[in-house]
């Protein structure tokens, strides 16, 4: 006999049982597709290389330099908006950029292919009340930036010269 509850049963039984809970009429559960590891060239995880590249966007400004490469240059923006919203809330564009800046997250989140980020940040309103639905999308499995992170994944081996 199983001491496994069945609400938390989902991440360790087949597949079809795992939908099979999450679809039940009392269920209460989000479902998330999680994104396959990329393998890098050296037949490796990439979780370093994904790690360096989000780094070097952090560490820019891209409002200063924008002639990066065009990849690293969107990564930026969408960092420097989550980690804007992430300490001050989602609304803080409205108050700390201008309007090129918040297009420019817009896109940021739009080249990524995340379009509930875009429309999230297309709907900012001075009252903050988008912020925890930006920390759910952003954060679903509460490592910060996961969305992000595996968006990134996904454009390293789609757009490679976005890079360079």
């Amino acid at each position: 006999m199983s001491t496994i509850d069945d609400r938390h049963a989902s991440s360790c039984q087949p597949r079809a049982r795992g939908l099979e809970i999450l679809r039940a009429p009392d269920a209460n559960y989000r479902w998330f597709h999680s994104l396959d590891w990329r393998w890098g060239a050296g037949e490796y995880l990439d979780r370093d290389h994904v790690g360096a590249i989000l780094d070097r966007a952090l560490d820019m400004e891209p409002w200063a330099a924008p002639e990066g490469p065009v990849g690293l240059v969107h990564l930026s923006y969408l960092m420097w908006f989550h980690n804007g919203a992430m300490t001050n809330g989602a609304a803080w564009p409205l108050d700390d950029c201008t309007a090129e800046q918040i297009v420019a997250f817009i896109a940021a989140a739009n080249y990524f292919e995340l379009a509930d980020i875009a429309d999230l940040i297309g709907r900012l309103a001075r009252d903050d009340a988008l912020s925890h639905e930006y920390w759910d999308l952003s954060s679903p499995f509460g490592q910060d930036a996961s969305l992000i992170r595996d968006a990134l994944r996904c454009k390293l081996v789609e757009a490679p010269a976005d890079w360079d």
